[in-house]
């Protein structure tokens, strides 16, 4: 496994993404999953995207650390970057680090006991928590076909996506990659995978690049 900090370029308008990702193949289709960079890729096309290796960790919390120091403040309010948020485990902290009274609105919005007193009294783990708990509850409404090279279906909800290729040994990010491109992969060793959402319970809001 290698854990790997990218920079994707938009060849056109010369816009970039910078995250992390770690992968037995950095060659992999993954470009990120950051809500811009998705959206830019589905109006430009993929071919006019080039990604390369920027920086190499030895483990997931030295990732973690490599990808909070470079995706920082500079990054993420720069009018060429799709970066939204702060790079890091978790976004609350680097919110919390670089804009505090940010930091503060949001646990006001988000009912965490209100304000400065939440800066105190609670760690981004506490929030995440309650994201992944809804995170799961939303996927499990997702339902995916996924036609392997050989032909082989299966039909499967958002939250067995990633049991599934752990047990078999796909490239989970792979396959979240090319599931809205209405393709199979190009290339590799999931090379003619092909995964559809064929429900989506909630209307899907896009966002300019």
């Amino acid at each position: 496994m290698r854990f790997i900090i990218y920079k994707v370029t938009n060849n056109i308008n010369g816009r970039y993404y910078i995250g992390r990702h770690a992968t037995n193949n950095i060659n992999d289709d993954y470009m990120g999953s950051g809500v811009a960079i998705k959206n830019a890729i589905a109006k430009y096309g993929y071919d006019n995207f080039t990604k390369v290796v920027i920086a190499e960790a030895s483990s997931r919390e030295e990732l973690w650390k490599l990808e909070k120091e470079i995706v920082n403040e500079d990054v993420v309010s720069d009018p060429l970057s799709y970066n939204m948020t702060y790079g890091g485990k978790h976004y609350l902290d680097g919110l919390k680090k670089y804009d505090r009274e940010k930091f503060v609105q949001h646990q006001r919005d988000a009912g965490k006991l209100g304000g400065k007193a939440a800066v105190k009294k609670q760690d981004s783990s506490w929030h995440a928590k309650g994201g992944a708990v809804a995170s799961r509850k939303k996927a499990e409404l997702y339902k995916y076909k996924l036609t392997t090279a050989t032909g082989e279906v299966f039909y499967i909800s958002g939250n067995e996506i990633k049991s599934l290729c752990k047990e078999k040994g796909w490239n989970y990010w792979t396959l979240i990659w090319v599931r809205n491109k209405n393709r199979a992969v190009a290339y590799g060793p999931l090379k003619g995978f092909k995964l559809e959402q064929i429900d989506n319970p909630f209307s899907k809001i896009v966002k300019e690049d």
